[in-house]
């Protein structure tokens, strides 16, 4: 984290809660006043809410382990999420305490955390309080920006030079099944000028979950655009996508080990940089 936006970070805060006042913190640009209680797409109003925090290995392995944070409610409406209970009903987890949540981060690192892991949801949307999280913490602390990426300029620049990593999610490569598997059509052209940006000044790891019967539509895209546009860029090949008990719209199945062959070899043949 750098230690100069560190200092500043409590000025950040109040910057991002001034604009909840009429919230465009994301694309769908709700325009309502959290701060009088009013809730956007993503559920929540001002209140920041964290329901889940626990040392974690099953990240990438170069920032484990990690100390994940999850804050509650997501622009996305994605039907495989692991935690969607929580995006649906936002509010029904505790408020934070930063002064307790702070010293909590601290103690996960004695207990041997390498990295500071936020998400969610999607922590975009509750920017104000993750900023006001970080201005507690140790600026030596390893900030990694867990996000699906789907969020507008204002939350890029005030978390430039905060955020160490931000492990991006880019997860269709096609328009029209952004619209059918998390509710966001233009999710693809809003998610790749992020990571540009975030390219420019960060380290930057991209994570594309394989979903089976989606090769054409979204991950050769995928790959493509990165072997294009950064080809040095880190690729985390996620190939345990878990089908929802009651699929809709996404797959009902697991993928097979030759799509899983298959999704490796066209990242190597195209020359990605990929980790595990």
């Amino acid at each position: 984290m750098n230690a100069e936006a560190h200092k500043e970070a409590s000025a950040r805060a109040r910057q991002a809660r001034e604009e909840l006042n009429c919230c465009r913190l994301c694309p769908r640009e709700c325009g309502v006043n959290r701060t009088a209680g009013e809730k956007g797409y993503c559920g929540l109003d001002a209140t920041v809410r964290v329901f889940r925090e626990m040392i974690y290995c099953g990240e990438e392995q170069e920032l484990i382990p990690s100390h994940q944070v999850h804050f509650t409610g997501c622009n996305l409406r994605c039907e495989f999420c692991l935690v969607g209970e929580w995006n649906e009903e936002p509010r029904a987890a505790e408020k934070i305490n930063y002064d307790d949540m702070a010293k909590r981060i601290a103690r996960r690192r004695k207990e041997g955390a390498k990295t500071l892991n936020l998400l969610g949801g999607e922590p975009a949307v509750n920017l104000h309080g993750v900023l006001e999280l970080l201005s507690r913490v140790d600026s030596k602390t390893r900030v990694v920006w867990n996000s699906n990426m789907y969020y507008n300029n204002v939350v890029d620049r005030l978390m430039t030079g905060l955020a160490d990593v931000y492990l991006a999610d880019l997860k269709c490569g096609d328009s029209r099944c952004a619209e059918a598997l998390l509710g966001a059509r233009d999710y693809v052209e809003v998610v790749k000028e992020n990571i540009l940006k975030a390219w420019q000044h960060s380290e930057v790891i991209v994570r594309h979950v394989v979903i089976p019967g989606h090769n054409e539509c979204c991950l050769k895209p995928v790959l493509e655009w990165l072997a294009e546009k950064i080809p040095k860029v880190k690729l985390s090949l996620r190939t345990n996508y878990i089908p929802p008990a009651e699929a809709i719209r996404t797959p009902k199945r697991y993928l097979n080990e030759e799509e899983v062959k298959n999704a490796l070899n066209l990242a190597r043949s195209i020359g990605l940089r990929l980790i595990k």
